[in-house]
């Protein structure tokens, strides 16, 4: 409980400091995904360079001492480095993230069709869950991406991180949904800086300290 609580202040202080660098993105995102076939790989590739450009940039500077003055801003230019790299392992992630929503989709419409009995509230949960448990598992998942690591693995890692430490990644899971209940209201906040703010919020947690059980088991985790 502590680690997310640690989590969501550091969380909420970065993302008002880097609010300006968050819309520039935002738009930026919405351009590049504008195709669909893109929306993967500029989810990623925002993901990965407002990981870099904030909490990366951030610690560098705080532990480099004198030569943290050498440590300079991760210019907009890089994001189309960062595109290329990044855009087969974004689009497969976009392809898996639609496929499970396929799922998801034809689980409703079954606990739909049998409303009022056992069955029918089995296959509701069972959805619901799943649906909250892939959440919890994507700040995880796109932080192994965006280092390098195939698909599969990520998704095993960031099983293996969630089933580790449950209560941290499942109450890590909540803010995106206030923020998706926000956008439902306000429909340009998505738009304007919604998407960037959720990458951002997602990179601090998997990068932040879920106060482990056991010492050093997150590191061999991770």
């Amino acid at each position: 409980m502590r680690g997310a609580v640690r989590v969501w202040r550091g969380a909420g202080a970065r993302l008002w400091d880097n609010l300006p660098r968050l819309i520039v993105v935002n738009v930026l995102w919405l351009a590049a995904s504008w195709p669909l076939l893109t929306l993967g790989a500029a989810t990623l590739t925002a993901y990965a360079w407002l990981r870099r450009a904030v909490l990366e940039v951030e610690d560098e500077r705080s532990e480099g001492g004198p030569a943290a003055l050498a440590v300079s801003e991760e210019p907009y230019t890089s994001l189309p480095r960062f595109f290329r790299r990044l855009w087969w392992p974004g689009t497969l992630w976009a392809g898996l993230n639609a496929l499970l929503l396929l799922v998801l989709s034809a689980n409703f419409v079954l606990w739909r069709a049998d409303p009022g009995t056992l069955r029918g509230a089995l296959w509701g949960a069972l959805g619901s869950y799943l649906a909250w448990f892939w959440l919890a598992l994507q700040p995880f998942v796109l932080d192994a991406l965006a280092e390098g690591v195939r698909l599969p693995r990520a998704l095993a890692e960031a099983v293996r991180i969630v089933l580790a430490y449950p209560l941290y990644a499942h109450l890590c899971a909540l803010p995106p949904l206030l923020l998706a209940a926000l956008g439902w209201w306000f429909t340009s906040l998505w738009p304007l800086v919604g998407v960037s703010v959720l990458l951002l919020y997602w990179a601090q947690v998997a990068t932040g300290d879920p106060a482990p059980r056991r010492p050093g088991h997150l590191e061999d985790v991770l």
